[in-house]
């Protein structure tokens, strides 16, 4: 079997006003939490025969709050060398030329810097644990010491930014020799500080989000950066190999406390069904603790791990999930979807083309149809995809296909 692997560190000095991910304030990692993960890598890596890693993601949380002989022991042991891509996650206020060190030493070829603006009011604003003086500091240091891939992230509608800071600190972003760029507008998430800010009544113009980011859209496109996905843009060739496993829905392994991994098992004998089993999923407890006992104690038991007292919620899935699921995630993506892959794997047209919502994209100009060999716009095309414009109208389609 191949898959991807994606590491969960689920720890942050602060926890940002705008973030629902999860994660724990702390400032260290414990090193039993990264033998948790080298025990839990190595149990799916054998349980499945998985000869190395297809492409390896260190997310979080903050992954740059590991020392570097953390990062270093951590690597070595995921062996990186024979995947396609490995990126590590750091944030400015964390990150030091030591720790990009061992990352580029140990097979890291991708840093994504979490910098989010260079506004400093704005950074106060959802208190975001780095100041503007910060970000640049470390940027500078990046850009002397780091020479591999670089993906910057930027977020469009914080509070306190207006269009004009927004813009000026996107154009000084770009001077950093970045060959790619996440852009994403500010999501208000039920239940963070800043939804509960809103709902007592702070001001906040969410037109103001959507219409910031479409300045951001345009500054990168006019610089060099293309639009591959709803939030991503890259120079040529320096797409992210791991995050288009998500969208096309290939396997992956997530480990570390709180990571969801999913494999997937499309069995041609089974497709007769109406509805079948096509994959797994799982979410791993999100019981720091619980998780380190667990994955440690088995380790020095030597003991074959039975997967029903792994500490997780698991997810049978059957094909109609999976048939949404690969039109959501495509979709998102300006290469679209396979009409010859969804037949193949679902044994049934796409549904897209009698779908009413797309066939009016198609008349406003939102949608385009090519093949595999030709993308200027044949209608006998294989491949069914949104353009940039229609990428902005993908929620209204998708729940149009529930």
């Amino acid at each position: 079997m191949t898959s991807s692997l994606y590491v969960h560190i689920p720890f942050c000095l602060a926890k940002c006003d705008y973030c629902d991910f999860f994660s724990k304030t702390a400032g260290t990692v414990s090193d039993t939490y990264i033998t948790a993960l080298i025990n839990e890598a190595n149990y799916y890596k054998n349980k499945y025969c998985i000869p190395h890693w297809e492409t390896i993601y260190i997310g979080g949380g903050t992954p740059s709050l590991l020392s570097a002989e953390q990062i270093e022991r951590l690597l070595k042991n995921l062996s990186p060398q024979n995947s396609s891509e490995c990126t590590i996650e750091m944030n400015p206020e964390t990150l030091t030329q030591e720790k990009l060190s061992a990352a580029e030493s140990n097979g890291v070829t991708r840093l994504s810097l979490g910098i989010q603006t260079l506004s400093q009011k704005s950074l106060l604003s959802v208190h975001r644990h780095c100041s503007s003086s910060i970000a640049k500091e470390k940027l500078e240091i990046v850009k002397k010491h780091w020479k591999a891939s670089l993906n910057l992230d930027a977020i469009a509608g914080l509070p306190s930014l207006s269009d004009e800071e927004y813009i000026s600190s996107l154009e000084e972003l770009t001077q950093y020799q970045s060959d790619h760029f996440s852009l994403y507008t500010l999501t208000v998430e039920e239940g963070t500080p800043l939804y509960q800010r809103i709902e007592k009544g702070e001001d906040f113009d969410f037109d103001r989000a959507d219409r910031q980011w479409l300045l951001g859209r345009d500054l990168l496109e006019k610089k060099g950066w293309s639009q591959y996905e709803v939030s991503n843009f890259a120079k040529k060739g320096f797409e992210s190999r791991h995050n288009m496993c998500y969208w096309k829905q290939e396997n992956y392994v997530g480990i570390g406390s709180g990571a969801t991994g999913t494999l997937y098992f499309f069995n041609e004998e089974k497709k007769t069904q109406k509805d079948y089993f096509t994959g797994s999923r799982w979410t791993n407890t999100r019981n720091i603790e619980k998780y380190i006992s667990f994955w440690n104690q088995a380790q020095a038991d030597n003991s074959e791990i039975d997967e029903k007292d792994i500490p997780c919620e698991r997810e049978i899935l059957l094909s109609h999930t999976l048939e949404f699921e690969y039109l959501m995630m495509g979709l998102r993506t300006t290469e679209g979807v396979s009409k010859n892959e969804f037949l193949k794997r679902f044994k049934k047209p796409l549904p897209l083309e009698n779908n009413a919502l797309w066939k009016q994209y198609q008349k406003e100009n939102k949608c385009r149809v090519y093949s595999l060999t030709d993308r200027a716009g044949s209608s006998s095309g294989e491949h069914l995809a949104l353009t940039k414009e229609g990428l902005l109208f993908l929620n209204p389609l998708l729940r149009s296909l529930i």
